[in-house]
């Protein structure tokens, strides 16, 4: 059964053949099967020191393709 990225817009998957889920969805709700794929990390989130390749501990994913209606508006304080 193979698994789908969580995040908006994103259709990876993972399954036995690729070992590559949401924000900003109404109404989801995490579960313990839910999970997001390596294109929403930075390449330094992740540790490459072993044999395994993980993320780092307290990284959070922060590249996503969000349509213009679900962008963040950010305000800065000008003087």
């Amino acid at each position: 059964m193979p698994d789908f990225c969580a995040a908006y817009g994103c259709s990876n998957r993972r399954s036995l053949k690729t070992r590559e889920l949401a924000l900003r969805r109404d109404g989801f709700v995490a579960s313990d099967r839910t999970l997001l794929c390596s294109e929403h990390f930075r390449s330094e989130d992740f540790d490459r020191t072993g044999q395994n390749v993980r993320l780092k501990d307290g990284v959070v994913a922060n590249i996503f393709n969000f349509p213009a209606h679900l962008q963040r508006v950010c305000i800065t304080d000008q003087q």
